[in-house]
């Protein structure tokens, strides 16, 4: 669940992205769509919820800019085909490239995002699972291989070198308490 801080960050960026002529509550859906579906966790997760979302928006923003000028491309070539208009050496269909490209630089945005997202979530369950200092200091099974079958010892059993070792400490403490 977003904090109150978070929603007050949202409206403050939906002030600075969205334009004159776009729906501020759209943007706020959009919004409250990713933080609840990705629910980050700590200040860098809502750094990349962020940058998806921007990203995500100003595709969207874009997409429409691109089907305008197809038309207004297909308009001014009446008759032609698409890639006829494209090869054209128009100013429209100059623009039109540099959108695409602006496209494909939001969508490798986004997905970058979504990466380090991703990678920062792993890394973290990973570290999670390590066993923390208090825990290391209980016993840990014997993984050591058998030595006189060179193979590690299956789970519930111990390796004989192991049993030797338990044995000959066993015989040191009766030996000293006696």
């Amino acid at each position: 669940m977003a904090t109150f801080a978070q929603f007050a960050a949202n409206r403050a960026n939906a002030k600075s992205i969205v334009l004159p002529n776009e729906d501020p509550a759209e943007y706020q859906a959009l919004s409250r769509d990713y933080h609840q579906s990705i629910r980050p966790r700590t200040p860098e997760e809502v750094f990349q919820v962020e940058a998806m979302l921007r990203a995500d928006w100003q595709n969207r923003r874009l997409q429409l800019v691109e089907a305008d000028l197809y038309r207004t491309m297909l308009s001014e070539s009446p008759g032609a085909t698409l890639a006829a208009a494209l090869l054209s050496d128009s100013p429209v269909a100059k623009l039109l490239a540099r959108v695409q490209r602006q496209l494909a630089a939001f969508e490798r945005a986004w997905f970058r995002a979504h990466s380090q997202l991703h990678r920062n979530r792993e890394k973290a369950a990973d570290s999670e699972l390590v066993p923390s200092p208090q825990l290391a200091s209980f016993p840990q099974p014997d993984t050591s291989p058998d030595r006189s079958t060179g193979f590690p010892a299956r789970p519930g059993e111990r390796s004989s070198a192991s049993m030797l070792s338990s044995k000959a400490g066993l015989l040191y403490a009766s030996l000293e308490s006696a």
